[in-house]
Formats: structure tokens, C-alpha cells, sequence
């Protein structure tokens, strides 16, 4: 038996799943925190993972249901994690993009804003490039 508060974030949780559902588009914008996601966005993904709802088990396994949608991640950190030697830590966008491909979402494409820490002498270059980089994925969102 669940008791009120239960009750009460269960239907919250319903009404978040319910309006990611009915959207077309997701843009999520976080930085790289702790190396994943910051944990609001965490919980958020956590009340999207629901059988019957995002997706459904079949005999070969798990179907996302959430097809023909797109998501786009904008990540950004102080150093560079999307590629190079330390590609490896990066489990923020891997995180998301694994998520969204779990339900059903296979077009995810993400923009990494990095290094401004690392190379402070290039931060505002690393800041307009990756304007310019979603200026361009704006264009095929």
C-alpha cells in the first residue's frame, strides 16, 4: 500500500513522462558534472523509463517506443572529454544518448562546449565555435 506521498509522486512522475511523450524535439543542456549529469537531470530521465509507457519487452527484449522523435544534448566542460586521452571519463552525454536510444529515440545528436578551463586563452573561440555548431544543427532540428 502506498501512502499519499507516494501516490502524489507517482502522478508527477506520470505527468513528466506524459509531456516528454507528446513532445516531437528534446534539447537537454547540461554541463559535465562529477563526469555524467548533473543529478536533477538524473531523476528526470529516471521518471522517462517506464515499461508500457517508453518502452515495452519483447522476446528478443526491450523496444523503445518513442520513434521518430530527436534529441539533442549541449554539454559543456572545463576540459575535453568528447574526445583525446581522456575520452574514456566521459559519461554524461554516453549517459543520455544511451537513454533516449533505450526508449525509442535514435536521432541524438550532441554539441560539446569543452576546454574553456583547460585552455583559458581559447575560451572565447571553444564558445564560438560551438555556436556556430548549433546554429548548424538548428538548421536539420
Amino acid at each position: 500500500m502506498l501512502s499519499d506521498a507516494e501516490r502524489i509522486k507517482l502522478v508527477q512522475i506520470d505527468e513528466l513522462c506524459d509531456q516528454f511523450i507528446a513532445a516531437d524535439k528534446y534539447i537537454f543542456a547540461s554541463p559535465m558534472w562529477n563526469l555524467t549529469i548533473p543529478h536533477v537531470l538524473l531523476n528526470y530521465t529516471n521518471c522517462l523509463v517506464i515499461p508500457g509507457k517508453t518502452y515495452r519487452y519483447t522476446e528478443t527484449g526491450p523496444v523503445g517506443l518513442l520513434t521518430d522523435k530527436k534529441a539533442l544534448h549541449i554539454q559543456a566542460s572545463g576540459g575535453v572529454y568528447s574526445e583525446g586521452p581522456a575520452s574514456f571519463l566521459e559519461c554524461g552525454n554516453s549517459y543520455l544518448r544511451t537513454i533516449m536510444q533505450f526508449i525509442g529515440v535514435t536521432d541524438v545528436q550532441s554539441i560539446f562546449i569543452e576546454g574553456m578551463a583547460e585552455m583559458p586563452d581559447r575560451a572565447e573561440a571553444i564558445k564560438e565555435e560551438a555556436v556556430a555548431k548549433a546554429r548548424e544543427v538548428a538548421k536539420q532540428f
